[in-house]
């Protein structure tokens, strides 16, 4: 069992919203994210969307766009992002999924979901770089929902965190002191596409990797946060075993000189 990550499918079954404004690596995209997904993801892994699943502005009107997801193997854990005009309130959504059938749908909100040995936590964001007076008031109401969803994590797991807007800007963050906090050490956002998704590199700061996970940046195939652990697990692994190499030189020197 793993976990993966995807943002951003911008679905529209429903409604006219071509993504191929962002260029032409978007068009049929839903069919290319129902490829990649089930050669990629098996009934037993788990999948979180970090935003952007639907254009619809109602759960009916996004009903055909959830059903598509809801076909794709594995359990899917939903975050909202600035265009799911469609979210509801929590009982409102748990609800509508109960009538259709969907029980492979969770919602990451205010809390925390323990899923594949990791504790997944995360919000929405909001723009970082933006400073007028209404954008900082929701920046201060995503970052208390961050804290709310980290202090929900269980204690003795791995912290993974997920946005759906870009969590930094220009090596910034007001987000950043909270994910060090509470020893996050993987972030993964979308939001961003087109040449900016292709142009966007992961990154690595103060000792937490942040990975762009929008669709036309990752292929439209979803990432694998377990193989991402694994590979962060074992260069700390490295980094230890250096360092050991080095006190153990160190106190080697110092003996012979004594």
């Amino acid at each position: 069992m793993a976990l993966y990550v995807l943002g951003d499918p911008h679905l529209s079954f429903s409604v006219d919203k071509p993504m191929d404004i962002f260029g032409a690596r978007w068009k049929n995209h839903a069919e290319k994210i129902k490829k990649n997904w089930n050669d990629t993801v098996g009934n037993e892994d788990t999948v979180v969307l970090a935003g952007d699943l639907s254009w619809g502005i109602s759960l009916e009107e996004a009903k055909e766009d959830l059903a598509f997801l809801h076909s794709l193997a594995g359990k899917k854990i939903l975050l909202r992002g600035n265009h799911d005009y469609w979210w509801e309130t929590h009982a409102k959504m748990q609800r509508f999924f109960d009538e259709n059938g969907w029980d492979d749908f969770y919602i990451l909100h205010n809390t925390s979901i323990f899923a594949e040995g990791f504790s997944l936590c995360g919000t929405r964001g909001w723009n970082v770089s933006e400073g007028g007076e209404q954008d900082q008031k929701i920046l201060r109401r995503e970052m208390q929902r961050l804290e709310h969803s980290l202090s929900a994590a269980k204690a003795d797991a791995e912290k993974i965190v997920f946005f759906h807007f870009p969590p930094m800007e220009n090596d910034a963050s007001p987000f950043l002191p909270i994910l060090k906090k509470y020893g996050v050490r993987l972030c993964y956002y979308g939001h961003l596409h087109g040449t900016k998704a292709l142009n966007t590199a992961s990154f690595e700061q103060d000792g937490i990797q942040f990975h762009l996970i929008s669709c036309d940046a990752v292929s439209f195939t979803p990432r694998c946060v377990s193989d991402d652990f694994q590979g962060l697990t074992a260069k700390n692994k490295q980094i230890s075993q250096k360092n050991h190499r080095f006190w153990r030189k160190l106190l080697s020197y110092f003996i012979r000189k004594s």
